[in-house]
């Protein structure tokens, strides 16, 4: 019985048919006139100079430009942050500005504008500073740069911490009263700085403002779906050598907010995980054809490095888990520092639990911690802050610094501080049935990329399954009218907790793939649950090694020799316990069982004893080359024929013993009863393995 990670919750009520999903996908999401939502334009824009500051802004820039006063923008090393620092740059390049750019060291440095940068900047003779996507938290730093006389403007669009930093001006929707939409990304500002700066529209430089508001995953509504819708019909025709080569190289489908969200942005982003975000700035500020085609092989390399670095160290972190601590600390050495916040958030989503990621070096121990649930993690963090260095992020996720020393002690002071709420919601759309669900309504919520939305199909049968690459799940799953492909990446548990003739629910998306000219519905599983009995048959015993780490079914029982050595009748125990899974996975072979058991099989072992007075159990089971379980029931039968006696760690051999039949013994009798419940497992198919173990369960 393999229950759901998520307490699943719809959004709408009952049953919905095929054509009235696409209208309550768009009630969902708030959406009245689907026609003027995805037709905003231009008009949908708000005017730059509501934005508090930007006059002033303006004023001193135009004055930069007109004086040939250094520019630079400082910015930060996400996808955000990077298109961003291109976006300004191009748009002031373009008006005739002496501008440069910069960005942290994400390791050495971190996030935003830090001493180090000013006093390089001071040492440059820059005398304007612009920041983007960051510097509103950056008031020491600020004011280090007013009293050697530089100007710094601010963009930016994070919460503020404190009091606001004595820049020359401050552009954020957030800190102005009169600008009506607040949920601008980084990219965003900066363009409203950008284009209020020049004049222009700046058309051409929509497509980076559209990359950056998808990447940074602000709310698509009002003026951000203004910037997508705009911003995709530019990168059709864009005019940047950069993205068109990421295009090229990405293999897109079609150009749409998914292609962008899950094709495009993440190879931006991985750039700045490992620490080589100036490649990216590079290949989105660049002309230069040849330049650029040197820059997509570093960043393309970048992202297939990060992506190897996530597996490896997701793969490290997991051998870590401890299910039964509420919160996971997971500290070890050799992890990078900027995919540990991916591994932090995989092993939340997989285990439930709020995790934290450390990587070890130089006896400092660098963390991301993501949350579970309700957890807070600020509000976790704030309990051990006397272990920690320092701390920060919002509610759902953050960074710290610990000393490697305190790593035990924190481990122990966070592993039963969290579970606040219990299981955590997984909020789906609609319940649908799956033969109704047409192929144009499946390609209709694909051209608009709603891939958020989510739904539940109940009661399908699971009549097909393998695996993909060694690291994706495939099932063919049907309602009895329609099969179709059911999909799960990056996560074998599935594979391995379901097997070919369960009945399933499952919330997921749905996906249009083309093979061959051929197009399908697909599902793309996000939680999946079983409610009856489950039989797993893991009769190979390679097949059952290579499935026990992934194996995670609640109530599960395995049925392997020890369970039938240990608990007979075994029939009668699992009445008892009525499971909601049965692993099916007796290791021994039945030929050699028999061969055990035999006369000359037991008298080999009996010639085994009589090397020594008395043989320690571990000595025996080592001579023997038999699992634990059948060393202790031969070694009972010799006991119980008055061959020797049993002590707490030895077995002593009699001398003088009375010949006897094997028979004799309860114990060997057992054995042979256990041997015949071997024999006839291996014999059964599986649905026979699967009504014989739902008749031991009837009452």
């Amino acid at each position: 019985m393999l229950k759901a990670k998520y307490a699943w919750r719809a959004r709408v009520p009952g049953i919905i048919p095929d054509d009235r999903i696409y209208e309550h996908i768009l009630k969902n999401r708030g959406i009245d006139d689907a026609d003027r939502f995805f037709g905003m334009g231009k008009e949908a824009l708000h005017d730059p100079f509501l934005l508090s500051g930007m006059k002033d802004a303006v004023a001193r820039i135009r004055r930069a430009i007109a004086d040939a006063e250094p520019i630079m923008i400082y910015g930060d090393y996400d996808c955000d942050g990077i298109t961003a620092i291109s976006v300004l740059y191009r748009a002031l390049k373009r008006a005739g500005a002496a501008v440069f750019w910069s960005l942290p060291d994400r390791f050495s440095e971190g996030y935003g504008l830090n001493m180090n940068a000013v006093g390089e900047l001071i040492a440059q003779g820059v005398r304007l500073v612009v920041t983007v996507d960051n510097g509103i938290s950056c008031e020491k730093e600020i004011s280090a740069l007013a009293a050697a006389g530089i100007d710094t403007i601010v963009t930016d669009h994070h919460e503020s911490k404190g009091p606001a930093p004595a820049a020359f001006a401050i552009v954020h929707a957030k800190l102005s009263p009169a600008y009506p939409w607040k949920e601008l990304a980084g990219v965003a500002v900066a363009y409203k700085l950008a284009s209020a700066v020049t004049g222009s529209d700046l058309d051409d430089l929509l497509d980076l403002v559209m990359i950056g508001t998808i990447a940074d995953l602000m709310p698509l509504d009002d003026e951000n779906q203004a910037i997508v819708n705009l911003g995709l019909r530019q990168m059709k025709n864009t005019k940047n050598p950069g993205l068109r080569k990421l295009m090229q190289y990405s293999h897109l489908d079609q150009l749409n907010e998914t292609a962008i969200a899950f094709k495009i942005a993440p190879k931006i982003n991985s750039s700045g995980r490992l620490g080589k975000a100036r490649d990216a700035v590079r290949l989105l500020t660049s002309d230069d054809e040849d330049e650029v085609s040197r820059l997509i092989e570093e960043v393309e390399a970048s992202h297939t490095l990060r992506k190897d670095l996530t597996e490896d160290s997701y793969l490290a972190c997991e051998r870590l888990v401890d299910p039964t601590k509420s919160v996971q600390v997971l500290a070890a050495r050799g992890l990078h520092e900027g995919i540990i916040g991916i591994c932090a958030q995989k092993i939340a989503e997989k285990y439930q639990k709020t995790t934290v990621v450390i990587n070890v070096e130089d006896g400092v121990g660098k963390g991301s911690m993501r949350a579970s649930g309700d957890d807070n993690v600020l509000s976790l963090l704030d309990g051990v802050a006397d272990l920690l260095v320092k701390y920060g992020g919002h509610s759902q996720a953050a960074g710290l610094t610990v000393p490697e020393a305190n790593i035990p002690e924190l481990k122990r002071r966070l592993s039963g501080a969290g579970g606040a709420g219990g299981k955590p919601t997984l909020d789906y759309d609609m319940q649908v049935k799956l033969s109704s669900v047409s192929l144009p309504t499946v390609k209709r919520l694909e051209k608009y990329s709603f891939f958020t939305a989510a739904f539940l199909f109940s009661d399908l049968l699971v009549t097909a399954k393998q695996t993909m690459a060694g690291k994706h799940a495939k099932f063919v799953v049907s309602d009895g009218a329609k099969s179709v492909e059911a999909i799960v990446f990056n996560d074998l548990d599935l594979y391995y907790n379901l097997c070919v003739g369960d009945r399933v629910s499952i919330v997921g998306g749905l996906a249009v793939n083309s093979w061959r000219s051929r197009e399908t519905i697909q599902i793309m599983i996000r939680d999946c649950a079983c409610d009856h009995f489950q039989t797993l048959d893991y009769r190979d015993r390679d097949q059952y090694l290579e499935a026990l780490p992934h194996l995670s079914c609640d109530e599960a029982v395995t049925l392997d020799d020890t369970f039938l050595w240990h608990r007979r009748p075994y029939r009668e125990t699992l009445r008892n316990l009525r499971p909601g899974t049965v692993v099916v996975a007796p290791s021994i072979d039945p030929a050699e069982l028999r061969r055990i058991l035999s006369k000359d099989g037991f008298a080999a072992l009996y010639r085994i004893l009589q090397r020594h007075e008395w043989t320690s159990f571990a000595q025996f089971r080592e001579a023997a080359g038999a699992p634990a379980w059948l060393c202790e029931a031969v070694l009972a039968t010799f006991a119980e024929l008055g061959f020797l006696t049993l002590e707490e760690t030895r077995a002593v051999l009699l001398k003088n013993a009375e010949k006897k039949n094997l028979s004799d013994a309860r114990a060997y009798r057992e054995l042979t009863a256990v041997a015949e419940d071997i024999a006839k497992i291996h014999r059964m198919t599986e649905a026979e393995i699967r009504r014989d173990l739902l008749a031991s369960l009837e009452v």
